[in-house]
């Protein structure tokens, strides 16, 4: 083959490298940039492959459960983190004596007290729970994105269903607007 030809043959692989990318271990694996609805597919692990419509399912059930168990996360480090991180914490109030008699005037006193804790240290055990956290939502995450990268239907179906079910068990108790745990969306 002359140098024109192979430059022609180049140029038809480089145009169709933009529909899918070759696996270069040259397994014949293609991954499709494109959406599909197949029952063939290759989820995060070359172990995590199913070819039916039951193995399908699983996936989806099983992707399903990661993605509402990432929202889950989610939350529960919110939580934690307000609940480190809340400044005041207010003691009991006490109330008035139940035994005085009507005849004696009351005096109503509201009794209380502020405590200030002071905040977790680099080095607390709370700091390295939150970063312990902080690793398996970013790895969740990563997951759920690259399961959605590949392109099938049904799995991305269970990817927004997942997070759908875990935002409605775990969202309707967010105390706040900004999201401080955020990182795939």
């Amino acid at each position: 083959m002359d140098h024109s030809q192979h430059s022609l043959h180049e140029g038809h692989n480089m145009d169709h490298s933009m529909d899918h990318m070759h696996n270069p271990d040259g397994t014949g694996m293609d991954m499709n940039m494109y959406f599909k609805f197949s029952t063939d597919e290759y989820v995060l692990f070359k172990a995590w492959h199913f070819t039916t419509a039951g193995g399908l399912i699983g996936s989806m059930v099983g992707i399903a459960i990661l993605a509402a168990i990432y929202e889950g996360l989610k939350y529960f480090r919110e939580y934690l983190f307000w609940k480190t991180y809340n400044s005041l914490q207010y003691r009991a109030v006490s109330l008035p004596d139940k035994n005085a008699t009507p005849e004696e005037p009351q005096v109503v006193q509201m009794i209380g007290g502020v405590i200030h804790k002071k905040p977790p240290t680099m080095l607390s055990k709370m700091h390295a729970l939150q970063t312990i956290l902080h690793m398996v939502q970013m790895v969740l995450s990563y997951f759920l994105m690259l399961i959605f990268m590949t392109f099938n239907v049904w799995l991305c179906l269970a990817v927004v269903f997942g997070a759908g079910v875990g935002y409605f068990l775990f969202g309707w108790k967010k105390s706040v607007v900004v999201d401080v745990t955020e990182h795939c969306h």
